[in-house]
């Protein structure tokens, strides 16, 4: 009898291996995880100007295929937007807690032109993943 199960296990075991089921699963549930770590394994400082836009100057930055989102973490608590360039459109502002990744505009196309807009005057320093 428990030879008969042992078999059967094997097999099952066999089966599921070989199908590839048992490795989808797993590369799955490792996906989120490692997307996150190269999405802020990615990120760069930025300082903002006096008034509180970055990139400095007249000029935008983009996204890469490192996040789906424009994430950012300021050095002190600020309250921020993005703005786009091809719709001339900004998002509304989102609270940007300091010393924590915020999400500033989610599901964002790789390679769109954006600058970040903080609220209020003064320069303001962090990082951002996009």
């Amino acid at each position: 009898m428990r030879i008969r199960s042992r078999v059967a296990a094997l097999a099952v075991t066999t089966v599921v291996l070989g199908s590839g089921i048992g490795l989808t699963t797993t590369a799955s549930a490792a996906v989120t995880p490692t997307a996150a770590l190269s999405c802020y394994g990615s990120a760069k400082s930025y300082t903002s100007d006096e008034f509180g836009f970055w990139p400095v100057g007249p000029a935008y930055t983009y996204t890469t295929s490192n996040c789906g989102d424009i994430n950012v973490k300021p050095s002190t608590s600020r309250r921020v937007r993005v703005c786009f360039k091809k719709t001339s459109t900004c998002n509304g502002y989102r609270s940007a807690p300091a010393g924590q990744w915020t999400v500033a505009a989610s599901d964002v196309l790789d390679g769109t032109a954006y600058y970040l807009d903080f609220e209020g005057l003064g320069v303001n320093r962090g990082q951002v993943a996009a």
